[in-house]
């Protein structure tokens, strides 16, 4: 009399199933025939409609297709399973970029760019939501005002003064740094090119324009003061590992790609 199967014999068929599936698809993807992947991503779905893998990469696959408002749906229901999947993290980035959602968009490759600093791929994802919010708002640095530089009192031909005195003497004195100022240089040194991200989000954080950016399921100025408070956490960090001037200059730090799949 043949056994009966048990159900962890049919899960594991199943899984195996889907990864069949997955496997299958990925490979559609990569000649770019972008509908036979989907097909096969479907199929896996149903099979277990909160598989990761399948969830992102149809996710994936329907931002090549240029369904946005799909691959986000896909991208927050694989956060709602597993909420700091880095994948998940970086479609939905993704997704809210493409549907023209810049701010919370940037907040989610912040998101990700906190979690793993050495991913290239989310400092791009900041600097390209970042031109675009500029290119939609303008600059938040745009009402800065340019001091005028000091007026300089040139002598006359017929003054005996030495050449080198009357040089000297129109060059405009350098006033000394404020404290202000200090403050940022030393930010510079520590953090590297991540001092550029914290003075972006602090200047973000004082645009009037971002009010009209929070909703009731994303708070746009809660995750950029979460993220400054983060880079003044790893800037008092290095602080304590070195003084500035030991610090090298972090723009010659290796920078690792994503995840194979992602």
């Amino acid at each position: 009399m043949p056994r009966k199967k048990s159900k962890v014999d049919s899960l594991e068929e199943i899984e195996t199933a889907i990864k069949l599936l997955c496997d299958q698809a990925n490979n559609h993807m990569k000649v770019r025939e972008y509908d036979k992947a989907l097909r096969g991503y479907n199929q896996a779905l149903e099979l277990n409609n909160t598989d990761m893998n399948a969830l992102i990469s149809r996710s994936k696959c329907y931002l090549l297709l240029g369904e946005a408002s799909k691959a986000l749906c896909d991208a927050e229901t694989a956060l709602t399973e597993e909420k700091n999947n880095i994948r998940a993290i970086y479609q939905k980035a993704e997704a809210l970029y493409y549907l023209g959602q810049f701010e919370q968009s940037l907040m989610f490759f912040h998101r990700g760019l906190r979690a793993r600093p050495e991913l290239d791929t989310f400092r791009l994802g900041v600097q390209k939501t970042q031109e675009a919010i500029e290119n939609t708002i303008g600059s938040v640095d745009r009402g800065a005002s340019v001091k005028p530089l000091p007026k300089v009192k040139l002598k006359k031909s017929g003054d005996n003064t030495p050449k080198s005195s009357q040089l000297n003497s129109c060059r405009p004195t350098r006033p000394k740094p404020t404290k202000a100022e200090l403050e940022r240089r030393n930010a510079r040194k520590l953090l590297g090119e991540l001092c550029i991200d914290k003075e972006y989000l602090e200047n973000l954080l004082k645009h009037p324009d971002l009010v009209r950016a929070d909703t009731n399921t994303e708070n746009i100025s809660a995750y950029a003061k979460e993220a400054v408070e983060f880079l003044n956490k790893r800037q008092e960090f290095w602080r304590q590992q070195r003084p500035c001037t030991a610090l090298q200059n972090r723009k010659n730090f290796p920078l690792d790609t994503l995840p194979k799949g992602f």
